[in-house]
């Protein structure tokens, strides 16, 4: 009996890891054809944030636009990321990897909220005329995510160590 108990969770523990494997392999598959494309799920992708922007501007009205100008970026950003934020993360594919996301990455911005976040900000300069600082506002998110997880990691237990001698 416990022996054959030994031997289920075996196969079961194998078939976790080896469905694991199977879905990053599957995803990453996916993630690596729709940063191709153009279009997805009939919906236009941008190529970079000057076109997102464009296609921001596309989708909204002198009013929209004048109500978001009367906020601070930061605090346009935080109202909008929810309704405008939330659209681009399901349309413009964020999660599952899209030209533009992949784009935004090269700034050091990762995270889907984040990326709508930084084009809501970008879209707020932009209809100011200020500059828009990309490269600057990226590695402003990259270091908040880095000091997040470096702070995740400073407090995991180690359970057990095991140091492996050179033979």
């Amino acid at each position: 009996m416990k022996t054959t108990l030994t031997l289920v969770a075996f196969l079961l523990t194998a078939s976790v890891i080896l469905s694991q494997k199977d879905y990053e392999a599957e995803y990453m598959d996916r993630y690596n054809k729709n940063i191709q494309l153009e279009y997805i799920n009939e919906v236009y992708i941008p190529s970079d944030v000057m076109d997102a922007l464009a296609q921001i501007d596309a989708l909204s009205n002198e009013a929209g636009r004048k109500r978001l100008l009367e906020a601070p970026e930061d605090l346009a950003a935080e109202r909008l990321v929810l309704g405008l934020g939330k659209w681009m993360i399901v349309n413009w594919n964020f999660y599952e990897g899209s030209r533009l996301s992949h784009h935004l990455k090269t700034y050091g911005v990762t995270f889907p909220e984040d990326m709508a976040k930084f084009l809501i900000v970008s879209y707020h300069r932009h209809l100011r005329g200020v500059p828009l600082d990309l490269e600057q506002r990226g590695q402003t998110f990259y270091d908040l995510r880095k000091k997040e997880q470096d702070i995740r990691n400073s407090k995991k237990k180690v359970i057990k160590e095991i140091i492996k001698s050179k033979l």
